[in-house]
C-alpha cells in the first residue's frame, strides 16, 4: 500500500479492496462493460448446451479472459486511507487460476458432449443462478444485477457458473483446472463464509457483513467443496 499501514491493518486492507475499492468494479459503474460479460456468458452457456463440443473452445476463451481479467482488476485498487494497494497474493493465486485456463484453450480438454451430461447435477443451477445475480445491498434483491453486477467482475461469483457448467458435464472436462479452480474457491468460500458466523455466534449483528460476506458466498462454497470432492472420489478419463 502506497500510504503504508501496520500489520494489525493487513485484513482491513484486503476487505476494502476486494470488498469495495477494487479497480475492476469501475466496469459496474459504466454498466455497459458488465452487461457485455453478463450476455456473452448466457449466450455461451446457451452455445455449450446446445452445440458442446463445437463451443467448448469459446467458453474456455471467455473464462481464460475473464479470470485474468479478475486476477489483475481485483487485486489492485485505490483508497483514500491506504493509497494505491496490490494485492499480491491474491493476484499469484488469480493469476495462476487464469493461466491454467489459459493452458485449457490450447489443449482443449474440456468437451461438453450431450452423452456425459448428468441431470441429477441441476441442483447445483440455482446456485450459479444466485452467484450470477449476487446483489450487493443487504436483503434488498434488485434485478438491475442480473444485467448490470459484479458477476464476470469478481473470482467468488464467476466461480460458481464456471464450475457448475463443468460439473454437469463431468468427466468430459479438463479435471486438473476443475480442481484447482474449485480448491481456490474453497478457500476463498471459506474465507467469506464463516467470519460474519463467527462474529454471529459471539453477539455481533452486521447485516452487511451476514449478506456480503456469507449469504452471497455461499453458491461459491458449497458449489467448490461439490465440485473438488466429485473430481477426487469419481474416476474420470484420462
Amino acid at each position: 500500500a502506497s500510504k503504508g499501514y501496520s500489520w494489525q491493518e493487513m485484513w482491513d486492507v484486503i476487505k476494502e479492496v476486494v470488498a469495495y475499492r477494487a479497480i475492476i468494479y469501475e466496469l459496474v459503474e459504466l454498466a455497459w462493460p458488465s452487461a457485455l460479460l453478463h450476455v456473452l456468458a448466457l449466450a455461451l452457456i446457451a452455445v455449450v448446451a446446445i452445440w458442446g463440443e463445437k463451443a467448448a473452445r469459446a467458453f474456455d476463451i471467455y473464462v481464460f479472459v475473464v479470470y485474468l481479467m479478475v486476477a489483475i482488476g481485483q487485486g489492485v485498487g485505490f483508497s483514500e486511507r491506504y493509497g494505491l494497494v496490490v494485492l499480491t497474493g491474491n493476484i499469484a493465486l488469480g493469476l495462476l487460476v487464469a493461466f491454467s485456463w489459459g493452458w485449457e484453450c490450447l489443449v482443449g480438454r474440456n468437451r461438453f458432449r450431450r452423452e456425459f451430461f448428468t441431470p441429477e447435477r441441476l441442483w447445483l443451477v440455482p446456485l450459479a443462478a444466485w452467484a450470477y445475480w449476487s446483489p450487493p445491498e443487504p436483503f434488498e434483491l434488485e434485478p438491475s444485477y442480473l444485467l448490470v453486477g459484479y458477476f464476470g467482475l469478481s473470482f467468488c461469483f464467476t466461480t460458481p457458473v464456471v464450475l457448475t457448467l463443468m460439473a454437469l458435464y463431468y468427466p468430459d472436462v479438463n479435471v486438473p483446472i476443475m480442481r484447482l479452480t474449485a480448491f481456490l474457491g474453497l478457500v476463498f468460500g471459506l474465507y467469506n463464509v464463516v467470519p460474519p458466523l463467527v462474529f454471529l455466534a459471539l453477539g455481533t449483528y452486521i447485516p452487511e457483513a451476514i449478506w456480503r460476506g456469507t449469504i452471497l458466498h455461499l453458491p461459491l462454497l458449497i458449489t467448490s467443496v461439490y465440485a473438488l470432492g466429485l473430481t477426487i472420489r469419481t474416476p474420470h478419463r484420462a
